[in-house]
């Protein structure tokens, strides 16, 4: 994968996902700490009447103790014939732990309720939820009382509260995108450059058509000895005498021949130095396996290539050499040249170029 598909990635991951944040959970949070403000902010008088009105939305309704009819701290209500004691504490400040639950937990004792609620705009702490389960008393702090009473509020103050929650998110989605373009483009930076494709491989392999790796030297020599014994004599003369149906050529050392003139049919000119040694090596092989006087090339080594020949047709050196000096490194390597065994020559042994 290109380093720039990377990046982009990377750039697209984290911004979708602090987006996400800053429109959803974020969002919800800001306008909920703005709402508890805007709460505390209010009359005790105020407060209390929305949330009997919040109440009343869940069928309870107050009941008026003519008595105690001034009673600002807890206040009665009534549902189906049951009877729930009200606390509530405001203000943004309070802390209300498992004393204040206690304390109201006797109180709807004495006054035989059901049970109760305990509401501030400050916060609740854990150790309490436990025992105001058992006493059924539920707990309203901040950011459980706020969805409760938000409806209550001023059409025109919840309206500013929920645009300045808005314009918060859009500032934080703003930041988290520039954050991640720096981020991909630091990761685009950091990361290494992919590695160049081969020339070599990209010369061997045509336009549509996958590579193919070369063919053994014995089944190249194979091909051509069938090849022969489908020919008529006169073919096959005119193969092994080239000299019959071509120009003469002007005698050149081996050495300054060039190597283009003389590269076998089917050898792709690449270049010789981007290929593997061994890749060479067996290029070299099926190349000199296809000239017409010689029936097999091999390594017998690293160092040496055994060329057989099939048949005695001069020099077979001049032909032999311009194809192995095209590769530099294989270019002082020994030649073994075999003759048929009925030939009566001796074998022999060359270098086309020295160290």
């Amino acid at each position: 994968m290109s380093n720039w598909l990377i990046a982009i990635g990377v750039t697209l991951l984290i911004g979708g996902v602090a987006t996400f944040y800053f429109r959803t959970v974020q969002l919800r949070r800001d306008e909920t700490r703005a709402g508890i403000t805007a709460l505390s902010g209010v009359s005790w008088r105020s407060f209390i009447h929305m949330v009997l009105d919040a109440l009343a939305r869940r069928g309870f309704t107050r009941l008026v103790d003519s008595q105690n009819a001034a009673d600002d701290t807890d206040y009665v209500l009534e549902r189906n014939g049951e009877h729930w004691l009200l606390s509530c504490k405001h203000g943004s400040a309070f802390v209300l732990g498992r004393l204040t639950v206690n304390e109201l937990a006797r109180a709807i004792g004495v006054k035989g309720a059901a049970g109760g609620f305990l509401l501030t705009q400050g916060r609740i702490t854990e150790d309490a939820r436990p025992v105001a389960a058992l006493q059924r008393i539920e707990l309203l702090d901040g950011p459980t009382l706020w969805p409760q009473l938000r409806d209550f509020l001023p059409a025109e103050q919840l309206a500013a509260i929920r645009a300045r929650a808005s314009q918060l998110a859009r500032q934080r989605v703003l930041a988290s995108w520039l954050f991640a373009l720096l981020a991909g483009i630091a990761i685009w930076l950091a990361l290494p450059e992919p590695s160049p494709v081969s020339s070599a491989a990209s010369a061997i392999m045509s336009p549509g058509t996958p590579a193919e790796a070369p063919a053994p030297p014995e089944q190249v020599a194979a091909q051509d000895r069938a090849d022969a014994a489908s020919r008529s004599p006169a073919e096959v003369s005119e193969r092994r005498d080239p000299a019959a149906t071509a120009e003469p050529v002007p005698a050149t050392s081996p050495a300054a021949a060039s190597p283009s003139a003389t590269v076998a049919p089917g050898v792709a000119d690449v270049p010789a130095g981007s290929l593997p040694i061994e890749r060479q090596r067996a290029d070299v092989a099926a190349a000199i396996s296809t000239l017409p006087d010689v029936d097999r090339a091999v390594w017998s080594s690293e160092s040496t290539l055994q060329v057989i020949l099939s048949t005695i047709d001069g020099d077979a050196f001049t032909r032999i050499c311009p194809l192995i000096e095209r590769y530099d490194e294989l270019a002082s390597s020994r030649i073994q040249l075999t003759p048929p065994p009925d030939s009566g020559r001796s074998v022999r042994f060359r270098q086309c170029r020295s160290y």
